[in-house]
């Protein structure tokens, strides 16, 4: 401990009350993530010019990452030992991607799980059960991959992304 303390006095980095404070006030604030405005996105689905509806999505944490991918995982008997727990068959990615599109959308109520929309789905005889089926029914592949990216980027996976030169150098 004695040596941690001497190098940062030999850095010129003095830990001080205030830049405790600091640090303790910029983890409490960064835990904020899910509710910071400024970390939306607007997502506009516009299909020939024609804006059809907009929403907004929010950065995922880790565990809500998971929860998708468990959402949207075949599962097996586990084929060494059927007592054992099941085992992971298949990721369904159409569906990995719906969840997360869902999870990351900040007024889902109104959006995916709005009743109005889903009564009028089930009335053009689309199957719609929850709010993943109507991302599914509305949103094209396209659409929702490059919503699954954006979810991505807010979510910090392209923060210390490579680039060609590093790439290069390296």
């Amino acid at each position: 401990m004695e040596n941690v303390a001497n190098t940062s006095v030999e850095q010129g980095i003095e830990v001080t009350k205030e830049n405790e404070m600091d640090l303790v006030q910029g983890l409490l604030a960064a835990a904020d993530f899910r509710t910071d405005d400024a970390l939306q996105t607007e997502i506009q689905i516009k299909r020939k010019g024609k804006l059809f509806f907009s929403f907004k999505i929010r950065p995922l944490s880790e565990e809500e990452l998971l929860t998708a991918r468990r959402k949207s995982v075949v599962k097996m008997a586990n084929p060494n030992n059927p007592k054992l727990p099941p085992i992971e068959k298949e990721l369904r990615i159409e569906e990995f991607t719906a969840w997360k599109i869902y999870l990351a959308t900040v007024d889902k109520e109104n959006v995916w799980d709005n009743p109005t929309v889903m009564d009028g789905l089930e009335r053009k005889g689309f199957s719609v059960l929850q709010g993943i089926d109507v991302i599914n029914t509305v949103l094209r592949a396209g659409e929702k991959d490059a919503i699954d990216d954006q979810i991505d980027k807010l979510s910090g996976f392209y923060d210390s992304e490579v680039t060609v030169e590093d790439y290069a150098k390296n």
